[in-house]
């Protein structure tokens, strides 16, 4: 997307994070996009032991010039991790990683799994939101994003039965994806949703463990991507419509509906 392109380097990842915006409305799109991403790296190392249980994390300013944002973004993020169970903050002294590592993990990777009703609910949104998202997808797209997409269907193919891996890399995709319509107003909406998306997913990974159940979802984001790769809206858009509502069939089986 034009205007989104600045490489922020940390020690352990690189992400693309917004670089510019051209209105006030963009301007809050930008704080809580980047405060998000921020926030999801540090969970990432939290969870995989890089920053260990009990370490005090940098301090604001560091963590500022690290990811190349302002302190209240950086303090935004860490407030998300202060949420998700993950961090504490010690007046006067800082920001401190739980010391209680298993407990830690187990709650943060369980959080915000949700039951059928709030899951239909999530799923109703998603159906109205995303089948549009894809066809303007196909027809806007850049060719940067169209490998960004790719890259998150590379990544859910390796993932397998991994839930976590590849409920990271499905959420990934349809972030892409909405990127790629190249609206600003449709991507605020897709990340102000963000948080009941990415657990909505995460809910169904968990206990999506039958193979052929694993194929069947592989197989529709590989369609969707196909239509995109095309640049055929019609198809892109139907492709995302049976997909989502194999989704919710597949809750519906998943927990005893059907």
């Amino acid at each position: 997307m034009e205007g989104w392109g600045k490489t922020v380097h940390s020690k352990d990842m690189r992400r693309t994070l917004p670089a510019k915006v051209s209105s006030a409305f963009d301007t809050d799109v930008k704080v809580d996009c980047v405060a998000e991403d921020i926030a999801q790296q540090l969970r990432e190392q939290i969870l995989n032991e890089t920053i260990s249980p009990g370490k005090r994390l940098p301090t604001e300013q560091m963590l500022g010039t690290q990811f190349g944002v302002s302190r209240n973004i950086v303090r935004d993020a860490i407030s998300r991790l202060k949420e998700m169970g993950l961090v504490e903050t010690r007046h006067g002294v800082g920001t401190f990683v739980k010391g209680d590592a298993e407990q830690s993990r187990a709650e943060a990777s369980t959080d915000g799994l949700m039951a059928l009703l709030p899951l239909m609910h999530v799923y109703h949104m998603r159906l109205e939101l995303e089948t549009g998202s894809a066809a303007l997808a196909a027809a806007h797209r850049s060719q940067v994003q169209l490998d960004q997409i790719r890259a998150a269907l590379a990544a859910l193919m390796r993932a397998g039965e991994d839930w976590e891996q590849a409920s990271k890399a499905t959420f990934d995709f349809h972030k892409f994806l909405t990127e790629a319509t190249q609206n600003p107003f449709i991507i605020s909406t897709h990340h102000h949703l963000a948080s009941s998306t990415r657990d909505a997913i995460r809910t169904l990974r968990l206990r999506a463990t039958d193979e052929q159940c694993i194929a069947d979802i592989l197989a529709e984001h590989e369609a969707i991507f196909q239509a995109i790769e095309c640049r055929d809206a019609n198809l892109a858009r139907q492709a995302m419509r049976s997909h989502l509502e194999r989704g919710m069939t597949r809750y519906r089986q998943l927990f005893g509906q059907i």
